[in-house]
């Protein structure tokens, strides 16, 4: 007959010992037996700690994960939301710089107008001196340091119209020269400029030395 072999089963007393008990055993002293099982064991220790590492990453890398894709939704979130603040404001600034435009046209038009407006009135206001300033030529340099510019102008009248200062009390605003400044090189005099407060004298003063034809001052020729 032959015997029939059976396989060793494990003792339910035979303990199981841990990774670090199993690495510090001497295998040397072992039989063959007690080697197999402590190899087993250890095996059997190795797929248990490399399943634990597995779950254990697969556990952390989900986590992180979904943290990662929380932070990215939050970003989106506060991305879409700037954005949209973004749009308000370059939609405001817009809208600023329209009206600031329009203003400033507004305004320059408003301007130009005005300095229209000052530019036709000085002209309405020089015309009108204009049509009562009376100019003098040849009256001597000098002539007025004494006594004044009014009184050569009355010297004048009395010189040459006798008769038209007393009857018609012709008014003075302003006796000046022109240019205001002596130039060395011109040898005639400057003129005389008699502003008239009434634009019929000096039409008269005109008519009169029309009709004498010569006017002197000082025993010189003088003209208007």
């Amino acid at each position: 007959m032959t015997r029939r072999k059976t396989s060793p089963q494990k003792k339910e007393s035979e303990t199981v010992l841990s990774p670090t008990e199993l690495q510090n055993l001497d295998y040397n002293s072992m039989s063959e037996s007690q080697f197999r099982s402590t190899i087993i064991q250890l095996l059997v220790a190795l797929e248990k700690s490399i399943k634990d590492s597995r779950d254990f990453m697969t556990a952390e890398f989900r986590a992180n994960q979904a943290e990662i894709k929380n932070q990215l939704n939050e970003m989106q979130s506060k991305l879409e939301v700037l954005t949209t603040r973004v749009n308000e404001v370059e939609e405001r600034v817009s809208d600023l710089e329209d009206k600031l435009i329009a203003k400033r046209e507004t305004e320059e038009k408003k301007r130009d107008k005005q300095l229209k407006d000052h530019e036709d009135r000085l002209r309405e206001i020089n015309d009108s001196l204009r049509k009562k300033n009376l100019r003098l030529i040849g009256v001597p340099e000098g002539a007025e340091r004494d006594r004044g510019p009014e009184y050569v102008f009355e010297q004048i009248l009395a010189e040459n119209f006798p008769n038209l200062g007393r009857e018609t009390g012709i008014q003075i605003q302003e006796i000046e020269r022109s240019p205001p400044k002596i130039n060395k090189n011109r040898s005639t005099p400057r003129h005389l400029i008699v502003k008239l407060a009434n634009s019929k004298d000096k039409e008269k003063i005109l008519k009169a030395a029309r009709d004498k034809k010569s006017l002197t001052f000082m025993g010189r020729s003088i003209r208007v």
